[in-house]
């Protein structure tokens, strides 16, 4: 019923605009219907050089296609007002036969309209489409004509196991879109693991006055960035302290809510728009929220001003590289995500359930053991063993005592019942 009221709500839009198109559903599918100048070798019955014609471009009867159909009767509709229509391939309905000889730099001018054809434009999908155009640029672009053949020759030349993944990803979306069918599941390389030097709370507390040392004595810097520090010092708190994704702090965080008197707990709420979407996130380590001076008023308000800013997927994606730039520039040796994953391996060594480290970190429970919890490293191994062994160190005491007692205990009501006895007789 939604989809029919809103399909009703559409046509009216566009007979409100004179745009003499409606769009029409058959079959699952959205078709276009307008009267048009004669297809080439068609005939009308009165002589007549127009006729009422459906065209189906291939969009699925759901809401995303809705709006893709609407999209598309807007622009045959200025077609025929400009009196510019032709039949072309799109109009014609022989999309599918020229995909067969379409090159991968012809594909490449076309996936953003048909990536965006079943699916919402939203932050996080022109994010996702931005980094996979990126991967296509770079592995796939070319004048050769596209076949299984050529898609997988372009995957196996690739050597590292995450670019071939991300290759992979990518040539799945081509094969997808050109009905070429090919199983991916053999082109993948184990993924080799490599030495990552995760920060200990030591050195995490020490690098936090970098960013202010670094801008404090750099004479030359201009006015208006001066206090830029304040910012980059404030989004390291937040990773720090909350495991967060860089952008995640960087896109619309809700820090009126991080500072309201009614966050008794300290959470920060993540945007809806973000990777998986919203969440609230409880510290990992509170103390630090007041060591690092997280609610500072001056800069959360510049915070509020730099992340609600930018306009684009694009000028996000620059901040958030920015912020990574800003690490090695004052000094800190480590990345910027392995704060997130000092957060993974600090919740293990606090005994916190998987399940609850994984949903505050915003990920499944199959990503927190496998991924992140491989750079758990020889020192926090040799944490984990020396508080497992004191814990049981202390179950031993308490058991001592727990037996002391008894033993205690047996001997008091004992002696209970000798003066019992005792009373009795006299």
């Amino acid at each position: 019923m939604k989809f029919d009221e809103e399909l009703v709500k559409i046509n009216q839009r566009l007979k409100a605009g004179n745009t003499k198109v409606t769009i029409e559903c058959t079959k699952g599918g959205l078709q276009l219907r307008a009267t048009l100048p004669l297809k080439p070798g068609d005939t009308e019955k009165t002589g007549r050089s127009k006729k009422q014609y459906k065209i189906s471009l291939g969009i699925p009867a759901n809401s995303d296609g809705l709006k893709t159909a609407e999209e598309e009767a807007y622009e045959l509709g200025k077609l025929m007002a400009r009196q510019t229509f032709a039949w072309n391939d799109k109009y014609l309905g022989v999309k599918a036969k020229k995909d067969k000889g379409i090159t991968f730099r012809e594909l490449y001018e076309q996936i953003e309209k048909r990536y965006f054809k079943t699916r919402k434009r939203t932050l996080k999908s022109e994010n996702t489409l931005a980094s996979r155009l990126s991967v296509y640029k770079k592995h796939f672009l070319g004048d050769e004509v596209i076949n299984g053949d050529r898609i997988i020759k372009k995957i196996v030349v690739i050597n590292l196991p995450g670019a071939r993944q991300n290759a992979i990803v990518v040539g799945r979306m081509i094969a997808n879109f050109l009905n070429i069918k090919i199983n991916f599941s053999d082109l993948k390389l184990k993924a080799e693991k490599h030495e990552r030097s995760i920060p200990t709370d030591k050195e995490i507390i020490k690098c936090f006055d970098f960013f202010r040392n670094r801008f404090e004595n750099r004479k030359r810097l201009r006015q208006e960035f001066q206090n830029n520090w304040k910012i980059y010092q404030l989004v390291y708190g937040f990773l720090a302290i909350y495991g967060l994704r860089p952008r995640e702090v960087l896109n619309h965080p809700d820090l009126n809510w991080f500072t309201s008197p009614e966050n008794k707990h300290n959470t920060f709420k993540v945007h809806k728009s973000n990777k998986t979407g919203y969440r609230e996130v409880f510290p990992f380590v509170p103390e630090w929220i007041e060591l690092f001076d997280l609610k500072n008023v001056e800069a959360i308000e510049m915070l509020k001003h730099y992340s609600s800013s930018w306009n684009n997927h694009h000028e996000l994606h620059h901040r958030v590289g920015v912020i990574s730039l800003n690490f090695k520039r004052v000094g800190v040796a480590f990345k910027p995500y392995d704060l997130r994953h000092a957060c993974a391996i600090r919740a293990h060594l606090q005994g916190m359930p998987i399940k609850a480290a994984a949903d505050n970190l915003g990920h499944s429970v199959d990503m927190h053991t496998k991924v992140y919890q491989q750079w758990f490293g020889l020192e926090n191994r040799r944490k984990a063993f020396e508080q497992t062994f004191q814990e049981m160190n202390e179950n031993e005491k308490l058991k001592d005592e727990i037996t002391k007692l008894r033993k205690r205990i047996a001997e008091l009501e004992l002696e209970n019942a000798r003066l019992h006895l005792e009373n009795k007789v006299f």
